[in-house]
This record gives structure tokens, sequence and C-alpha cells, in this order.
């Protein structure tokens, strides 16, 4: 299961060791978790920890515009934590990288959601 963690007001949602390549094998299991988290989080502030993830697959693409667009649709705000250059370089290639804000760990993203309150 993806490890769910309050920090101040903001919802971490950490993928662990466990999910190194975020595929549909691996990602199918904690969609709908996940999905009622981005759903439920209040405030609507939510970091996504992929700090060891070393892959991502058109699946995980799929699921994070899907969990974004609930957030966004809440008036939140969603960041990513920890991203790879391999894992950068897939969603440049889908020509979505500009949509999340990038931070290279999960404090400096819990640190400029604060900021932006």
């Amino acid at each position: 299961m993806v490890n769910i963690l309050r920090q101040s007001d903001i919802t971490v949602l950490e993928f662990g060791p466990e999910y190194r390549t975020l595929d549909e094998s691996n990602l199918s299991p904690v969609v709908q978790q996940v999905v009622e988290v981005a759903k439920h989080a209040s405030p609507p502030l939510v970091i996504l920890d992929v700090s060891h993830t070393e892959s991502i697959g058109s699946v995980f693409i799929q699921f994070l515009i899907r969990i974004w667009k609930l957030i966004k649709k809440r008036n939140g705000e969603l960041v990513i934590a920890g991203l790879n250059d391999a894992c950068l370089d897939v969603l440049k290639r889908s020509k979505i990288d500009s949509l999340w804000q990038r931070y290279p760990t999960r404090e400096s993203a819990a640190q400029a959601l604060k900021s932006a309150e």
C-alpha cells in the first residue's frame, strides 16, 4: 500500500521502495486508495512522493492526471517530490511535465505549499 502521511495541513502520498517501477502490475492495487485520498484530502494540498521510483509507465501517467484533476476540481494543489531524471523524461515526452510543480524532496515540496497558503 501507499503510505498516507500528514505533514501539517498537507497530505503526503509516499510510494515506498516496493514501488521502484510504477506500471500497471503494481499500481492497479492502490489506484482506488489514492483516488479516495485525492477526493477527500482536506485541505486539498497533496504531495506525491516518488523518490523511490526509478521508472514510470503510461498507466502511471493516466493515474497522475486523474488524481490531479480531482484535486484541482477542489481548488487544491498537487506537487511531485523526488522525481528522477528518467521519470521526468517520460513526462516531458508526454508533454505534461509542466502541469505540476516538482521539488527534489518532500520537505522542499511541503515548504513551498506552506508558503503558498
